[in-house]
């Protein structure tokens, strides 16, 4: 009898604390959604698919792949972030040159994001892939690099340390994996066209000892404190890991591996940003750095004011509008001599002003003495704005320059963050 009752006292307490583990508080969100092809509309199995951290630009996850019915899902803390896509005969998503859609993720809550990708009419291209490790162990969340002459391709390893690098040119690259603190080997691929380059396998040591120093002057606008982060010269992803904040306008980068990197400064929503004039006259914040100290500095400027429709500054919650021709109004910027407009879509493609590939402006140029505009208002948007879709709009301020072939020169910008709205009717 005394057994018998033993064993109820366990079996009440193993379903005890099982009742309880299951009630345990989540400390994540979801974000799941649906790849298609923008052609067809059918779905899209094995895409792959990358997360990155918005304010810091660098790896936040694992990367996944889309099921056989083109889903995906997986669980993150609460923050900002945005998702790169990826697949053999697709075009990446978002573009190259192109700034991801940000969004936010809440405790608890679930975000859908559902993409189109668009299929690649370039033939030829190939796929690198391999697996990275330190101390024998697999290498998760890392960016893994394929450099070429003149562009790289990249990818994050999944909770197996793997890595797909898609849709490469053929030719020769030198493919090194990326993480604070560690140094990588490389392989060295000849790429065949529509070659599939495997093995292709990294080890990272730790011990990089290399180190960034500089300070942040402020044009033409009032002194904060502001993240600074070393960037792929390539492919314009932060190391994971190289970032920190400022302290008095100073900055200093640790463990930093061998290699070439760009500064930037200020991917959070602080009213900041990298100012353009400074890389125009001056170039791209470049350093080179080994084992030792080096020091860069550059500069930053206020960022053009967004006023309606926008998201908060603390969020990357879409604003909800109920109108597919929105009015879209900032605050003027000092010294601005025209403003341009660009529009675009949660792929990230521009689908109403913005830039062309030269760097002309796409439509209208908006004169300075005017600080707002309703959407399409030429009839030049590639498309209409849909129900329940998620998009973002940015405003580029621009200054008349005979020194430039162009005429002008853009002086600043607004926050990547910032002017998410998302259609409800």
């Amino acid at each position: 009898m005394k057994i018998k009752y033993s064993f109820i006292l366990l079996l009440s307490f193993t379903l005890l604390m099982g009742c309880k583990k299951s009630n345990e508080p989540t400390t994540t969100g979801i974000v799941s959604g649906t790849v298609t092809d923008a052609s067809t509309a059918a779905l899209i199995p094995s895409a792959l698919v990358l997360v990155f951290d918005a304010n810091t630009n660098a790896p936040a996850a694992n990367s996944i792949f889309t099921s056989s019915n083109g889903s995906y899902s997986f669980d993150i803390t609460p923050g900002s972030y945005y998702i790169k896509l990826s697949k053999l005969g697709y075009e990446n998503l978002p573009p190259a040159n192109i700034i991801a859609v940000p969004f936010t993720v809440v405790l608890q809550q679930t975000v859908t994001m559902d993409f189109q990708m668009n299929p690649l009419t370039t033939t030829g291209l190939g796929t690198i892939s391999g697996q990275v490790t330190k101390s024998s162990n697999p290498a998760t969340g890392v960016l893994v690099v394929a450099s070429g002459t003149s562009a790289g391709y990249s990818s994050v390893t999944d909770k197996n340390g793997n890595y797909w690098i898609y849709n490469v040119p053929a030719g020769t690259y030198t493919v090194k994996a990326w993480e604070s603190g560690y140094n990588s080997s490389s392989a060295n691929v000849a790429l065949a066209s529509a070659g599939n380059s495997q093995n292709n396998n990294l080890t990272l040591d730790s011990g990089a000892s290399g180190s960034v120093t500089g300070s942040i002057t402020f044009l033409a606008t009032t002194n904060i404190e502001v993240d600074v982060s070393l960037v792929n010269p390539q492919t314009k992803e932060t190391i994971p890991g190289l970032t920190t904040i400022t302290s008095g306008g100073n900055y200093t980068i640790s463990n930093v591996p061998t290699g070439n990197y760009i500064a930037r400064a200020s991917y959070a929503n602080d009213g900041k940003v990298v100012d353009p004039d400074w890389i125009l006259k001056n170039g791209e914040p470049m350093v080179t750095v080994s084992t030792s100290a080096v020091t860069l500095n550059f500069s930053v400027t206020g960022a053009v004011t967004l006023a309606s429709p926008t998201n908060a500054a603390a969020s990357t919650l879409p604003y909800a509008i109920n109108t597919t021709t929105p009015i879209f109004s900032w605050s003027a910027y000092s010294s601005a001599d025209d403003y341009v407009i660009e529009v675009s879509d949660v792929n990230g493609n521009a689908i109403w002003g913005g830039f062309s590939s030269s760097g002309t402006v796409k439509n209208i140029t908006i004169p300075k003495t005017t600080t707002f505009i309703m959407y399409n208002s030429d009839g030049q948007a590639t498309q209409a704005l849909q129900n329940e879709h998620i998009y973002r709009w940015r405003i580029f301020a621009s200054k008349d320059d005979s020194s430039d072939p162009r005429g002008w020169k853009i002086i600043s910008v607004s926050e990547e963050q910032e002017g998410l709205i998302k259609v409800v009717l």
